[in-house]
């Protein structure tokens, strides 16, 4: 049996698992502000159940799910919602049932394909955030292609460099960085290299195509299985030797985790149970004795948001764990739910209200919190939450991983 058809078994076993409870659509934030779409339980399982009889849903609707995951974490039966509207949104731009205008599909090849995007964004990075910061341009970005004129796009900054080579001596991990890393973000990459490489390990980063979650999310399913495949071959000489793989951004840790095993192929048995969440990683560490502690102290009251998709994995909240073992440093957990960016939902130019009424009780507990002094700036580990929360709440937000920078003396 192949990977599609072991994927198919598996959704129709979790598809008999739904007990029609409704939770799923009661903590949709989605669902909660949009009333065009009928929720997670009726554009997954109670739709999937017609569709086996041949009887489709409405296509536009289930291009109304921001894919956070939300409906998952909160399912008691642990169906895969999300896996099951998706899937049906892949079937539906095959059989033509949705054909999609030219402008909605150069939007999708503009923000499916993140890689692409942020390697011709870093050539010349402050001629191109120039340029995506005027208002004229983003205008003409809206009525194109339909990419919001006031969505916070990310700045390109220059690219993080690849390491294919360590010390064989030493203890070896895979650093997975994302796009957002690699392209907007490299300096918390490195920071995340310099922890790694702190805690005594060697870190290699192959050339690694797009996690594929962006280009799902843009209906390139095609080529998101074709970045799958190409990144399981990457990984399949590190996963057979027993190496673990880190990723730093909560979406790639998720798609790795649980996408890339459904796809089959060399490796996909292996990648699920050897990739870790950074923070994951460290805990387990720290767990077995590993983790480098002696941390300098700090007197920072920091808020945290934990992404949609590090909840989605189940592993609790690891950096919170950890922060508190630096001495001094106060770590409040906001607990508000998604952020309303969702990766690449937010930019559409339909979304981008939604995105912000989603985000609205998580901005409002950031705002009152600073004015009140509860804490001084905001960590999340997702790039999107990020510049989405920076964007609804004018906080300042970084990667936790800078906090251990500081602790150990690295920043």
């Amino acid at each position: 049996m192949n990977g599609k058809s072991e994927g198919a078994v598996y959704r129709a076993e979790k598809l008999d698992a739904c007990i029609k409870c409704s939770a799923c659509t009661a903590e949709c934030p989605v669902a909660r502000i949009n009333p065009l779409f009928p929720g997670p339980k009726a554009a997954g399982p109670d739709a999937e159940r017609l569709r086996l009889e041949g009887i489709y849903f409405d296509a536009k609707a289930l291009a109304l799910c921001s894919n956070c995951k939300t409906c998952e974490i909160t399912c008691p039966s642990s169906v895969n919602i999300t896996e099951l509207i998706m899937e049906a949104r892949r079937k539906a731009i095959l059989s033509g049932a949705n054909k999609k205008s030219k402008r909605y599909r150069l939007r999708a090849l503009v923000l499916g394909r993140a890689e692409y995007l942020g390697i011709l964004g870093t050539v010349l990075a402050p001629v191109t955030n120039f340029v995506l910061r005027k208002k004229a341009v983003r205008v003409l970005m809206e009525k194109a292609i339909g990419i919001g004129r006031n969505a916070p796009l990310p700045d390109y900054h220059r690219r993080f460099a690849l390491n294919t080579h360590t010390d064989a001596k030493t203890k070896q991990v895979v650093y997975f960085p994302g796009c957002y890393s690699a392209y907007n973000d490299a300096v918390t990459a490195r920071a995340v290299v310099k922890v790694l490489e702190h805690n005594g390990f060697s870190v290699l980063t192959p050339s690694f195509h797009c996690c594929g979650v962006p280009l799902q999310s843009n209906d390139q399913f095609s080529q998101a299985e074709a970045n799958a495949l190409y990144n399981l071959r990457l990984l399949v000489p590190y996963l057979e030797q027993g190496i673990p793989v880190v990723a730093s951004c909560p979406s790639c840790t998720l798609s790795l985790k649980q996408e890339y095993p459904h796809y089959g192929g060399p490796g996909a048995e292996l990648i699920a149970a050897r990739t870790y969440d950074l923070f994951e990683f460290l805990w387990h560490l720290y767990e077995n004795g590993e983790l480098r502690l002696g941390f300098r102290p700090s007197s920072q009251i920091v808020a945290y948001h934990a992404p949609c998709h590090l909840k989605a994995q189940s592993i609790g909240t690891p950096v919170v764990r950890l922060l508190r073992l630096i001495p001094g440093l106060q770590v409040k957990d906001l607990d508000s739910g998604c952020c309303g960016l969702s990766g690449s939902y937010g930019f559409k130019e339909e979304n981008y209200a939604l995105g912000m009424e989603i985000g609205k009780p998580l901005f409002g507990k950031i705002k009152s919190g600073l004015e009140k002094a509860d804490f001084s700036e905001v960590i999340t580990e997702c790039g999107t939450c990020n510049i989405q929360i920076a964007h609804g709440s004018r906080a300042k937000v970084q990667h936790p991983v800078w906090y251990f920078m500081k602790a150990y003396g690295l920043a």
